[in-house]
């Protein structure tokens, strides 16, 4: 396993033009606007783990507001500091690029007064998006000049999947072997991300993610498979046959599909990279 990079990000809330006295700045609710830019230091769904340069949008939660940065070119969109909070008002931030995607998403959810997220993995593997959440707390403009730093981190585990066979079965197969699926299958796809542990909970559902997207020929040579990079909850499982997490091989032998079952344990851990290499072999192959 690989532990990803966090990400740091600089979120830079200032007033632009004149000082708040000057009477040709527009006003709301009495208050002069104090506009709140974006600025990417060094941070993902590219078929990747998002880094600093592919980073093109993010959710940042803040007094009952939500605004939705989007990267254009290389400006990002601006929001702006609540006008009804004073100065001197100590208020706390959470970002995420979750809640970007879910539109009908305005606030966080709070338990006993601990933001979270509720996390759905998407079903389709090849549109999953990497998770990254931050937060700052009590900030207030009049101390830093509206600047609200975020370092990101990543809440996700990320597992990646290759595949190749072993020489008795590339001999017994005359070099390679037609694979018409490989389905990762049990997988916990719901779950709670808790910002004040930083960690998740009630995970539940159970789903299966399609990790090619048609026939492919493998052979003796370790190859990647079309689901790329997956994003998914961290959880911990045993082997146990169907009952616990597994992996579902469609392959053909004298043109009759056939059906392989592989049982394997897994610890996905957040902001983990784990490549798992699947080995068909004979106890696999028949």
């Amino acid at each position: 396993m690989k532990h990803l990079k966090s990400i740091l990000l600089l979120t830079a809330a200032c007033l632009t033009g004149c000082s708040s006295n000057d009477d040709s700045e527009p006003k709301l609710n009495g208050q002069t606007p104090r506009p709140m830019y974006v600025e990417v230091l060094g941070v993902s769904r590219t078929a990747a783990p998002t880094t600093t340069e592919t980073l093109s949008t993010f959710a940042v939660h803040y007094e009952g507001n939500r605004y939705n940065y989007i990267k254009e070119g290389e400006t990002w969109s601006k929001g702006s500091w609540p006008t009804d909070v004073a100065n001197d008002q100590k208020i706390d931030f959470y970002a995420d690029t979750y809640t970007y995607y879910d539109t009908h998403s305005t606030s966080y959810n709070y338990k006993d007064g601990n933001p979270y997220i509720h996390f759905t993995v998407d079903g389709n593997a090849s549109n999953q998006h990497d998770l990254l959440v931050s937060e700052r707390k009590q900030v207030s403009y009049a101390e830093t000049s509206g600047n609200v730093s975020f370092h990101f981190t990543h809440a996700c585990a990320v597992p990646h999947f290759t595949v190749q066979l072993t020489d008795a079965i590339s001999t017994q197969y005359g070099g390679n072997l037609t694979v018409k699926n490989i389905v990762l299958k049990n997988v916990k796809n719901e779950g709670y991300y808790y910002y004040a542990t930083k960690s998740w909970s009630d995970l539940s559902g159970s789903a299966d993610y399609s990790l090619t997207n048609g026939p492919i020929t493998v052979t003796t040579a370790k190859q990647a498979l079309s689901s790329g990079y997956l994003f998914m909850i961290p959880q911990t499982r045993a082997a146990d046959g169907t009952n616990g997490t597994y992996l579902e091989i469609t392959y053909n032998k004298g043109g009759d599909d056939e059906k392989a079952i592989i049982p394997f344990d897994i610890d996905w851990q957040a902001g983990t990279s784990h490549p798992i290499n699947i080995l068909l072999r004979e106890t696999v192959i028949k």
